[in-house]
């Protein structure tokens, strides 16, 4: 190693299975398929290809039917849990800007001009917040 650090990497983290796969099988799709298939995958933080070959093997093992109540319902809470996960990433952004604005209000005595949009930010991500509850609450039985 040369003593440099390498840059983070950027996007979302997805998982991966431990053991490379080799062996393909090439399904076809239509364009808005395609796109159904892509923002399915998406919201379970997969690329397309790995949601095929996990929604595939599950189904063959007898893990779920194909539009079975249970994968429904799994495909819900995972989307849940993706808004979850950027709900957390804009609380953190407010509070890394909000104690910006108050670092700044105490060394110079005065509120920083970008305080309005550290609290429009926060205003915005309360909402968010907000509706992302009440899509919990309509999802309930």
């Amino acid at each position: 190693m040369d003593g440099r650090l390498s840059a983070p990497r950027s996007g979302r983290v997805r998982r991966r299975e431990s053991t490379a796969r080799t062996a393909r099988i090439n399904p076809s799709f239509t364009v808005a398929e395609r796109e159904e298939l892509a923002a399915a995958a998406r919201r379970v933080g997969l690329t397309p290809t790995g949601f095929c070959a996990v929604a595939a093997l599950a189904a063959a093992r007898g893990e779920m039917t194909i539009g079975s109540p249970q994968s429904v319902q799994e495909e819900s809470l995972a989307q849940v849990q993706v808004e979850l996960f950027d709900l957390r990433s804009a609380v953190n952004r407010v509070g890394t800007n909000l104690n910006q604005a108050v670092t700044a209000f105490h060394s110079t005595g005065e509120p920083p001009t970008w305080l309005r949009t550290v609290v429009a930010m926060c205003t915005r991500t309360l909402a968010a917040a907000d509706e992302l509850i009440s899509s919990v609450h309509r999802r309930l039985p």
